[in-house]
């Protein structure tokens, strides 16, 4: 940690970066090239269906582009605790293309994360927001959580709200989109990252001679490496899914696309 002149990015990892991954730098215009067509364009949907699916591709976007800023800087680990949310947009776009009906389940269950936020936190919500919005965040909530209501024991009737928009978990969902084979590097591993787990810890300590333990500073090279092709992969996946969804025609370029990450990542441990 030094104690000099505080800077936002790190110049000469950026340099090592580039060095080490000439293959990525070259093909990522392309890359960018195919979003913009798949995301940068005019439509006109009413199907609630087609808006979550868009749109959660959109943000997936931000997702890659935060990733890649944070591996471009040496930040390995920092980047993979992002990959895990891409992937979780990834797998839920690609679970509501297979069964648009669910997509009615998956937005009203905001009304339940907005009311579970309010009784988790009503002093803050009375200092900041109407009483005629707190009265219409606990009518939506009422109106709602009975749509997500589980039963925990058979025995005596036990039930309480859904944790989730959905029955299934989320490798169950991956399993219907066809990504349940990253699920292990794109989920679990990174799961284990962003919470405060000994696994975290562990992944940053090593032992010195003297028997202590010292805190591991610097660039997460490796992590950067193991980040970066899953979280290609991931945005692969997801252009294959819209492009197809929408029927928009690309199944041309987006087999480039695939190509090109055999391409950048042929030497790796590519997924």
């Amino acid at each position: 940690m030094n104690s000099g002149q505080i800077k936002f990015g790190i110049p000469e990892e950026w340099r090592a970066f580039q060095e080490r991954h000439p293959k990525l730098i070259e093909k990522l215009k392309l890359l960018f090239g195919t979003l913009e067509k798949i995301f940068i364009r005019e439509m006109e949907v009413e199907e609630l269906s087609s808006r979550v699916i868009f749109f959660l591709g959109r943000l997936a976007i931000e997702d890659f582009m935060e990733i890649l800023l944070l591996c471009g800087n040496g930040y390995g680990i920092g980047g993979m605790k992002l990959l895990r949310g891409l992937y979780e947009r990834c797998v839920t776009l690609g679970y509501i293309a297979k069964n648009p009906d669910k997509a009615d389940d998956f937005y009203d269950y905001h009304h339940i994360h907005i009311g579970k936020f309010f009784n988790h936190a009503k002093e803050h919500f009375n200092k900041h927001l109407s009483q005629n919005e707190i009265a219409q965040i606990q009518d939506n909530y009422k109106k709602t959580k009975e749509k997500y209501r589980e039963t925990i024991c058979t025995k005596c009737g036990t039930s309480r709200v859904m944790m989730s928009w959905s029955k299934l978990d989320l490798l169950s969902m991956a399993r219907e989109a066809g990504l349940d084979d990253i699920y292990w590097q794109c989920y679990l591993v990174p799961t284990l990252q962003a919470h405060a787990t000994m696994s975290s810890l562990i992944y940053r300590l090593k032992a010195r001679e003297d028997g202590g333990l010292s805190f591991i500073e610097g660039a997460q090279h490796d992590k950067v490496d193991m980040t970066l092709i899953a979280a290609h992969n991931v945005m692969l996946h997801i252009i294959a899914i819209i492009n197809d969804y929408f029927k928009m025609g690309l199944e041309k370029e987006i087999e480039e696309r695939f190509a090109d990450f055999k391409f950048i990542w042929k030497k790796e441990n590519a997924l």
